[in-house]
């Protein structure tokens, strides 16, 4: 499970990054994504660009909690 939440918050940071800085000079009309300008409601726009940010924090806790977690048999292991 580490390696896809690891795996999924990498692709969705890559996408959010595309929109991000494939958009800086764009007018909110309009929305360039890999070659493809988008033409939607600003925001509808802004609205996914959120959820997506959402699905990313999400994934990234995931995987911190996961690689945080201690099980009961590494905490008893220390004290033989």
């Amino acid at each position: 499970m580490k390696a896809l939440y690891l795996t999924l918050s990498i692709i969705f940071t890559v996408l959010l990054l595309l929109l991000a800085f494939g958009n800086i000079a764009a007018q909110c009309s309009g929305v360039n994504f890999l070659f493809f300008q988008i033409q939607s409601n600003p925001t509808l726009i802004f609205l996914g660009v959120g959820v997506l940010g959402i699905l990313t924090g999400m994934f990234y806790n995931a995987f911190l909690r996961r690689v945080l977690e201690t099980s009961p048999e590494d905490e008893d292991s220390d004290f033989e």
